[in-house]
């Protein structure tokens, strides 16, 4: 069922449909919000649809960046995993020889 949740970003009053706990999108808000004030207090413009579309393209960015460097790391993850088993199996192979096993 979803959840109506009263906000408050920039000044203005939001109501918030959705399904997830009101506690999370109140955290959401409130990262809008404070993002917004710093853009406000690093820059000329004061113009909410500005100040909120320099938020946008700022969370945006930092969305993408996070998004790369996990894809990055999953990436690097899979290759050491490859290495590692194939360090287990060459393993196996030797101790299989000095044992005098066969392999095959």
């Amino acid at each position: 069922m979803k959840a109506l949740v009263e906000v408050e970003i920039f000044g203005q009053t939001f109501t918030v449909a959705g399904e997830e706990h009101a506690d999370y999108v109140r955290q959401l808000a409130d990262s809008v919000d404070q993002r917004m004030h710093d853009i406000v207090a690093n820059t000329k413009t004061a113009v909410p649809l500005r100040v909120a579309i320099m938020a946008a393209l700022s969370i945006a960015d930092e969305w993408h960046k996070a998004s790369q460097r996990e894809q990055e790391l999953q990436e690097e993850t899979e290759r050491l995993s490859t290495v590692l088993l194939k360090r287990i199996e060459q393993s196996e192979q030797n101790e299989d020889v000095s044992n005098g096993r066969v392999v095959s």
